[in-house]
């Protein structure tokens, strides 16, 4: 198995991370395959993570190179714009953009500040939902999830934040069968210039989104992104 590179430097890779494939080897999970030592052995050195993606999200997941440029491309996430697709439960019928400011806990269990920018890009009565384009500047665990959910608007087919009912519909009447949470864009200031990086919507998300019948004029909006 071999990932999709979307860029890639001197410095670091960018890859698309499929969904169902854990960054690294945590306690939560003891999988065989990681996305790290799938890089590491595509580009044949030792790679850094840089940030994660849940194991159910899919999108642009950065490595780097070696220990200096790990610390340089983790300050530039702290500062740069990480945007997510999300497919919620429920019509979102604005369009005006929600800050969501809720403290979360970290991996200590600290009580941190959490903050989320998220706007609709469309939404309907039949089926009921929506396509969120989410923003967050902070990096908790499940954070656009926690928020989307706090919005009473969970990510469809979110086993641990979502609704068991409503994600029960979409799986046996649509072909969604995983979370619909997808890290779309990177964009980052780095010392050699800027990154700027974009993963392609994946297939089985798209089949979805396509009959829904917001989509034509979300992916009009994405395009001038």
């Amino acid at each position: 198995m071999s990932l999709p590179v979307l860029t890639q430097t001197d410095h670091y890779v960018v890859v698309a991370k499929p969904p169902r494939l854990m960054v690294h080897r945590t306690k939560l999970g003891r999988d065989d395959t990681y996305a790290l030592q799938l890089v590491r052995d595509q580009v044949g050195r030792y790679v850094h993570p840089i940030h994660r993606l849940d194991r159910a999200t899919s999108g642009c997941l950065i490595f780097g190179f070696d220990a200096h440029w790990a610390r340089v491309l983790q300050g530039a996430l702290r500062t740069g714009t990480k945007s997510y697709l999300a497919m919620v439960r429920g019509e979102i019928k604005t369009e005006a953009p929600v800050d969501i400011r809720r403290p979360m806990k970290d991996d200590n269990g600290i009580l941190k500040d959490a903050h989320t920018w998220a706007r609709s890009l469309g939404g309907s009565a039949e089926p009921r939902c929506s396509l969120v384009l989410a923003r967050p500047s902070t990096g908790r665990y499940h954070q656009v999830r926690r928020h989307l959910r706090d919005l009473s608007h969970p990510v469809l087919m979110d086993a641990t934040h979502g609704d068991t009912k409503c994600n029960r519909w979409w799986r046996e009447n649509t072909s969604l069968s995983r979370l619909a949470l997808h890290c779309w864009r990177i964009e980052l200031q780095l010392p050699d210039g800027p990154l700027s990086v974009t993963c392609p919507i994946p297939d089985d998300l798209e089949r979805v989104w396509s009959q829904m019948p917001w989509w034509s004029a979300a992916q009009a909006e994405l395009e001038t992104l």
